[in-house]
């Protein structure tokens, strides 16, 4: 049994563990020998010892009869009510047999449904087997179970039948699992349109790798594209078809991939699965945006697919789930690829200048026409382009600042208000994010950390590190001329509640104070930040000045 399946057999356990009634009492089962021990006492001192007095007779007597009725309540207990308690050998036998019955008709309609499913996606038994080796495994894996399950029926009638349900729903096809959308309501909920995601990506990602292998042999056939193709390379078409799986050519080589959902042939029912989960299925149907370092599709086609990979990144906290660090992946890589361009699609003429193209797409960008975490990120790029023909955000530009874009959607932490300047909401998440960012300086003392922070990020670097009373770190943020003892203290960067950009001759943000922290703090802290040259040359942002 691999992590995968003993994962979600100790899923489908646990609850009915957490119902399960203990047999036996253990308090009970010490007085029981308590009470045998002072038995055996009684009886010594009436066999060595004189005949008792007339005293010392009740007291034996009286004794004696307390040890019967204390053994008599204790054996009652087990045997008034055998059904909660203790189980006859004749009862275990029928439940036994029971078991054995319900296991061999199980395996009879898994054999059925695992050759129904074998001849429908036209698959020889060898590799077939390698497909539906975990549900294999699990239906083994019930004949050493027999007295874990025994016992999980005993507090849940309708356990073995969940059972029974999970071992035949392995062998659903492709097909099968997209018409099971039909059993839910309209529209569905992210909740079950995930759960339903994830049962259905499961399996059908080996499938369409299975058809994709028998493409190598057609490989030059294919890229011919003669008018009639050869039976064999039709018949397999035509079956990955019907299993909603797509003929696709990367530039590179001919695959099938999943596209239930964004195909011609997509059911109408389809529709009711949540929109925010659509981003995981469009990457299922398109696999990665990047090859080489360049851009698979056009930087429009890009674009609009990062729209739904956006929408799923802000619904889904999720962010332990494989699936959804690939799709952050994608997001944060193919959306730096657009902005710093490539050797194939560059953004600057031979001159040196930006294109003009290149400058209509950061204005549709920054429109919100491709969504809109990186609206306000191509806005700031356009600007100092069109002031100083330079960029230093572009310049800069990371993976983490991409995905602060999503931060900043998702929280709705980033507001741009009337007069232009911008806002940031200091919550939970938004300490969270400036700790795993603290931490990953402490951790590394990587200096591009630092010289790559945008003004709001120094500043709320700084609130967190002089919140903890890193002062080292909080000097690291300051210009020389200013010392880190003259600041107000304060214990945690919780005391604020926002941070607003203000423009002007100067770049300025302040932190604005919670209500309760103004008689420690004032109502806000004022930071005046520099542009600075680093080490490598390049120029970043320090705080210069700090005002109550």
């Amino acid at each position: 049994m691999d992590d995968k399946q003993f994962e979600k057999r100790m899923e489908l356990l646990k609850k009915s563990y957490n119902r399960m009634e203990p047999q036996l009492d253990p308090e009970a089962v010490f007085a029981q020998i308590e009470a045998d021990n002072a038995t055996q006492k009684a009886q010594e001192t009436v066999t060595t010892q004189k005949p008792p007095s007339r005293w010392q007779k009740p007291a034996i007597w009286i004794a004696s009869i307390a040890s019967v009725l204390l053994l008599s309540v204790l054996v009652s207990s087990y045997v008034i009510n055998p059904s909660k308690f203790l189980q006859t050998a004749e009862q275990d036998q029928e439940e036994e047999k029971k078991y054995d019955e319900w296991l061999s008709n199980l395996t009879k309609k898994y054999q059925e449904k695992r050759e129904q499913m074998r001849k429908e996606l036209d698959i020889p038994e060898k590799e077939f087997s390698e497909i539906v080796q975990i549900a294999d495994n699990e239906l083994y894996d019930l004949s050493k179970s027999k007295e874990m399950i025994l016992r999980l029926q005993k507090t849940n009638d309708s356990f073995r039948k969940g059972v029974e349900t999970d071992i035949l729903d392995n062998l659903q096809t492709p097909r099968e699992r997209i018409q099971n959308i039909e059993t839910y309501g309209d529209p569905m909920s992210y909740e079950e349109s995930y759960y339903f995601y994830s049962k259905y990506s499961y399996s059908v990602v080996e499938i369409a790798r299975y058809y994709s292998n028998k493409l190598a042999q057609y490989e030059k056939v294919l890229s011919q594209k003669p008018k009639s193709l050869p039976e064999d390379l039709n018949k397999l078409i035509a079956t990955a078809k019907k299993q909603y799986l797509e003929l696709q050519y990367n530039g590179q080589s001919y695959s099938f991939r999943p596209n239930p959902v964004f195909g011609k042939d997509a059911p109408e029912y389809i529709d009711r699965l949540h929109p925010s989960v659509l981003g995981y299925f469009k990457y299922l149907a398109t696999g990665t945006l990047l090859v080489g370092g360049d851009l698979l599709y056009s930087i429009e086609d890009s674009a609009t697919i990062l729209c739904l990979y956006e929408k799923t990144l802000v619904a889904d906290y999720s962010t332990d789930r494989d699936s959804f660090n690939v799709l952050k992946g994608e997001f944060e890589n193919t959306w730096l690829t657009i902005f710093k361009g490539t050797e194939s699609n560059p953004i600057r003429t031979k001159t040196g200048q930006y294109k003009p193209e290149y400058m209509n797409l950061l204005t549709i960008i920054a429109n919100g026409e491709y969504g809109e975490a990186m609206r306000n990120t191509a806005q700031l790029i356009l600007d100092e382009i069109k002031l100083t023909g330079q960029s230093k955000t572009l310049e800069q530009l990371t993976t983490y600042d991409i995905w602060m874009g999503i931060l900043y959607a998702r929280e709705d932490l980033f507001m741009q208000t009337e007069d232009g300047t911008t806002s940031i909401s200091i919550n939970d998440d938004w300490i969270e994010q400036t700790r795993t960012l603290y931490n990953s300086y402490v951790v590394t003392r990587d200096d591009t950390i630092i010289d790559t922070l945008n003004p709001i990020n120094i500043v709320s670097l700084f609130l967190y590190a002089h919140g903890v009373g890193d002062r080292e770190i909080a000097q690291r943020l300051l210009t020389d001329d200013l010392d880190i003892d003259t600041i107000v203290q304060f214990d945690g960067m919780g005391k604020f509640k926002a941070l607003h950009e203000i423009g002007g001759a100067s770049l300025t943000i302040n932190a604005a104070v919670k209500n309760a922290a103004r008689g420690e703090i004032g109502q806000q802290l004022s930071f005046k930040l520099t542009s600075v040259v680093a080490k490598n040359g390049e120029q970043h942002y320090l705080i210069s000045a700090i005002n109550e």
